[in-house]
This record gives C-alpha cells, sequence and structure tokens, in this order.
C-alpha cells in the first residue's frame, strides 16, 4: 500500500509540474502578441474572470484548511493565468496612441464589446445551412410577378432578421424581371441550394415556407401556382431516386450549322448526344409539363426544333 500512495503522489506532483509547464508554453504563445488589439479582442474576459472566481475557493481550501500544497499550487497557476488573461482581454497592453485609459475603463470596454459579441456563436448555430441561397429563393418568389405586397416582405425580412442576413424593400424590387427569365432564375436558384445537400427535413420547411409566402397577400397569382408546380416537386422529391421520377426532357435538334452556332453561343455547356435515332442536345429535365412546355416555347420562338419527352417513372423493386 505505501509503494502505491508513493506511485500516487509521484504522478500528482508530475501533474504539477506539467500543469505548470502547460501554463508557461500557453502565455509563452501569447505573449509577444499581447500588444495586438485583435489578440485582445479575441481573448474572453468573462471567461478568465470566471475561471479565476471558480478556483480562488479551491486555493483558499487546498493552501489554508488542508495545507496541501500540491493542490494550493495548482489553483494558484491557474488563478495567475487567467489573470495574465484577464489583462490582454482587457487590453492592459494595448498601445494605439490615444488617450492613456485605466485598466478599468479598459476592462469595462471590453466587457461591453463581448457582451454584444456573446450571441454570435449562437446565431451561427441556428442560421441554417444555405440560409442565403434560401432567402433568395424567397424573394424570387415574391417578385416573380414583378411586384411584392408589404405583407409578402414582411414575411421574407422575418427570416432574413433571424438569420442575420440584411433585407431591403428597394434593392429588391429592382431585381424584378422579365417573366420567363424569373421562372429560370428560380428554378436554378432552387437546384443550386439543393446542391449543397441540406437536411432533408430542412428542404420540407422550405417547401412549406414558400407556400405560406405565396398566400401571405391571400392571393395565389398564376405565376406563382405556375412555378411552385415546378418547384414544389424538385423540392418534395429531394433525395429520390431520379429514375423513380416522372419527369419532362427538353431536347433541341439543331438543323443546320447555324443553328449549331446560334445553340453553341446559348448554351456551350450542352452536349449532343443521341435519341430515338437522331442527335440532338438535352437542355433539362422538369418536373412539370407547363414548366417544360414553356422552357420548350422559349427556344422554338428562335426557330430551333424543340421537342419535349416524357420519362416515366420506374416503379422502385421491392428488397
Amino acid at each position: 500500500m505505501d509503494s502505491f500512495n508513493q506511485i500516487i503522489e509521484s504522478l500528482v506532483v508530475a501533474s504539477v509540474a506539467i500543469g505548470i509547464l502547460t501554463s508557461y508554453l500557453t502565455i509563452n504563445k501569447i505573449w509577444s502578441r499581447k500588444s495586438d488589439e485583435n489578440v485582445a479582442k479575441s481573448v474572453s474576459v468573462f471567461a478568465a474572470l470566471l475561471g479565476i472566481l471558480s478556483t480562488i475557493p479551491f486555493l483558499i481550501k487546498y493552501g489554508f484548511i488542508d495545507a496541501e500544497y500540491k493542490g494550493a499550487v495548482k489553483a494558484a497557476v491557474s488563478i495567475t493565468v487567467g489573470f495574465i488573461f484577464l489583462l490582454i482581454g482587457s487590453g492592459y497592453w494595448v498601445n494605439k496612441n490615444r488617450k492613456p485609459e485605466s485598466l478599468w475603463v479598459k476592462f469595462k470596454k471590453a466587457v461591453k464589446l463581448e457582451g454584444h459579441e456573446a450571441g454570435d456563436l449562437v446565431k451561427a448555430m441556428l442560421k441554417p445551412a444555405g440560409a442565403d441561397k434560401m432567402l433568395l429563393i424567397l424573394q424570387q418568389l415574391a417578385l416573380i410577378d414583378n411586384k411584392i405586397d408589404d405583407k409578402e416582405f414582411k414575411f421574407i425580412e422575418t427570416f432574413a432578421n433571424t438569420w442575420g442576413i440584411s433585407s431591403d424593400l428597394d434593392k429588391m424590387q429592382t431585381q424584378s424581371n422579365t417573366i420567363d427569365s424569373s421562372y429560370m432564375e428560380l428554378r436554378h436558384s432552387v437546384v443550386d441550394y439543393l446542391n449543397i445537400s441540406p437536411p432533408e427535413k430542412q428542404v420540407r420547411h422550405l417547401t412549406d415556407v414558400l407556400n405560406a409566402l405565396a398566400k401571405a397577400d391571400k392571393n395565389v397569382s398564376e405565376e406563382e401556382k405556375f412555378i411552385l408546380a415546378e418547384i414544389n416537386s424538385l423540392l418534395d422529391n429531394y433525395g429520390t431516386e431520379e429514375s423513380e421520377l416522372k419527369t419532362y426532357e427538353v431536347a433541341i435538334a439543331p438543323q443546320n450549322q447555324d443553328q449549331e452556332d446560334l445553340l453553341n453561343d446559348l448554351l456551350p455547356e450542352l452536349v449532343l448526344t443521341m435519341n430515338n435515332g437522331g442527335k440532338g442536345y438535352l437542355v433539362g429535365a422538369y418536373h412539370s409539363k407547363q414548366f417544360a412546355s414553356m422552357v420548350c416555347k422559349k427556344y422554338r420562338s428562335m426557330n430551333l426544333f424543340t421537342a419535349i419527352e416524357t420519362i416515366p417513372a420506374v416503379a422502385k423493386q421491392p428488397e
């Protein structure tokens, strides 16, 4: 038993020594930068102060009641480190050639700054993935009919404020576009959002929010009904195998070299494919036949031979 106690005693002494060394290395790392204002602002005075206050009782117990010098030394070292960090966080060594300030004044400024920043981490945790992309989708839906109701803006502003993103009504109104291009831009924004692989639950919530936004002014416009039929399908089928969905593919078959050149200028990313014995360019696959027809009409207006092919859903085989 005596040998065991001696081993434990040696480990305790070693622990105290390691604690002192660790504290030294921690302070040494920041000591040369203690006069840097950014470094000072990065140190939490609240954490340093709480660390000191929570360690003082241990120093009193070990040093004055139990006469346990090893625990007292470790507590004293912790308090010393906390005090140094408190001074650094308060900006004690920061000198920006301004009027000299007392330590108390610097401490109050540091506390005030930290108070403003206290909720940053919580906000970051509450802010959903792709919040900026979702806000853009909401704004584009509200502007799909080239006007935005006050109720719609307030609806969007609620989310913007919660996520800490600025929203400006005048700026939104200047972003209005032609109806067809607005449809395409909104769909592209939804696809862009889904490409970041958000949680499925969040996607379901976005669907509910978009439909609630459309009803915010008590009047769901024809433009809103049209685009919601497409993007609701996109969102509802997120995470589903494409082969399980009925889609409408829009393809263009250039009839001469001039049309080939025009198509290459319009959509240089398209790849020539063989389909039904002929060649053509697949523009996209859509969930709404009406949306596919709109895309088809756009290219037909340019005298491009454009067709829609319905791709039936393939039932998922039971495992």
